[in-house]
């Protein structure tokens, strides 16, 4: 018998090796085509995450941009504070009047990013007569709110609470609404926050003003001075200042039937509030700056007394609460002006000086030794003060997810 495969073996192997091509080949196409597409599509996603990522934040930047655009509006109003919040668009009045582009709105800007890519904010004020109802109904949920009275019980427009609604879109059709089509909306955003309006209320017009009259303590070579005005005020049958020191005044004292000198009372604000305004906080004496940026607002709130030596001396200008004791020691070499407020107690030795006021709910200590501590009521520090911080101020920022609009 032969060995040799027939013709008909040799067709039937050949004929499977070319469908194993085949399907080989077939195979290969469509691993390559999955492999390719999912190459794209990852790619794909990439780049869209990418724009959206992009677009989200430009639109957050461009809320934010908004707020403080209206913070500066409320700041630049010659009425204050202010108890309405409405930019104004007048073209027939020399200057112009461009607070903003869409009076009906509110306070509202564009501005080109490249090629059409457009932001806008939005700042709503609130007209409850509205005449167009779609517009009313987005208008009550983003409009700005004077906050004043459930903030801080103050006089109305001491606190706002300003929304600014940020847009990221293309413009392909500049004769038709942003949001209207050919354009298109990419992204937006809601930005919120609280703008605040600080007051500085002293229970008594005073150098000093301390709760319990026989808390404050001017011993040897300290030294208060009203300057026209009391030196020391203080509560009715606290007892009285002593020490030997020297307090000059009109009167040198004066007690009053009623004091308050709560943080609400004296700034219209509460502690975490004017923390939030604050432009540094502090939580211990290596990190308490000297000499203070000029005319800032500084809380220390310190568990462990606030320690003032001559290498760290209470120097500058502004505002200065300290939750807490502070202790400015021999040799100190203060020099400051504006308001110091004390939730503690006050150890106040030479040589020092302080120009403006003192509120100590504490005991307060004035020693001197071969030099004076001292401290001057001074009006105009006072006054400086209050062009400084009388006037709005951001407070934490809250970032709200955004409805499609």
């Amino acid at each position: 018998m032969s060995n040799h495969p027939s013709d008909a073996d040799r067709r039937r192997r050949e004929g499977e090796e070319g469908t194993a091509l085949v399907l080989a080949v077939l195979f290969t196409i469509v691993v390559v085509g999955v492999v390719a597409s999912g190459t794209m599509t990852l790619r794909s996603r990439i780049a869209y995450n990418r724009t959206l990522f992009i677009t989200n934040y430009q639109a957050v930047m461009t809320a934010r941009s908004g707020l403080t655009e209206a913070i500066s509006w409320l700041r630049r109003q010659t009425s204050q504070p202010v108890t309405t919040f409405e930019p104004v668009l007048d073209t027939g009045v020399t200057p112009n009047v461009l607070d903003t582009d869409d009076p009906d709105i509110g306070l509202v800007r564009e501005f080109k990013i490249s090629g059409n890519l457009w932001a806008r904010y939005e700042v709503w004020k609130e007209w409850a007569a509205d005449p167009d109802p779609d517009r009313l109904a987005w208008r009550q949920q983003f409009a700005c709110e004077d906050v004043s009275e459930p903030k801080t019980h103050g006089a109305p427009g001491a606190a706002w609470h300003i929304r600014s609604v940020g847009y990221i879109y293309r413009r392909l059709d500049p004769g038709v609404a942003f949001n209207v089509k050919p354009n298109v909306v990419l992204a937006s955003e809601l930005v919120e926050t609280d703008a605040l309006r600080a007051v500085i209320n002293l229970p008594g017009q005073a150098a000093v003003n301390i709760r319990n009259g026989g808390d404050c303590n001017i011993n040897s070579n300290g030294r208060v001075r009203g300057n026209g005005t009391a030196g020391v005020y203080y509560l009715s049958g606290t007892g009285s200042p002593g020490g030997g020191g020297s307090i000059s005044g009109t009167p040198s004292s004066s007690a009053a039937a009623s004091y308050d000198d709560s943080y609400e009372e004296v700034f219209g604000l509460s502690f975490s509030e004017l923390t939030a305004m604050a432009d540094q906080v502090v939580s211990n004496t290596a990190d308490f700056p000297s000499p203070l940026p000029m005319d800032s607002m500084v809380i220390a709130d310190v568990s462990s007394p606030l320690t003032i030596t001559s290498s760290n001396p209470l120097t500058g200008s502004g505002l200065v609460i300290v939750r807490g004791d502070v202790d400015l020691q021999l040799g100190n070499n203060s020099l400051f002006s504006g308001l110091l407020f004390v939730d503690g107690d006050l150890t106040m030795r030479s040589p020092s000086e302080i120009n403006g006021a003192v509120l100590c709910t504490g005991t307060l200590t004035l020693q001197g030794s071969s030099d004076y501590a001292t401290i001057n009521f001074d009006q105009d520090a006072l006054d400086a003060l209050m062009v400084q911080f009388g006037t709005y101020r951001q407070a934490n920022t809250l970032f709200l997810p955004r409805r499609n609009r």
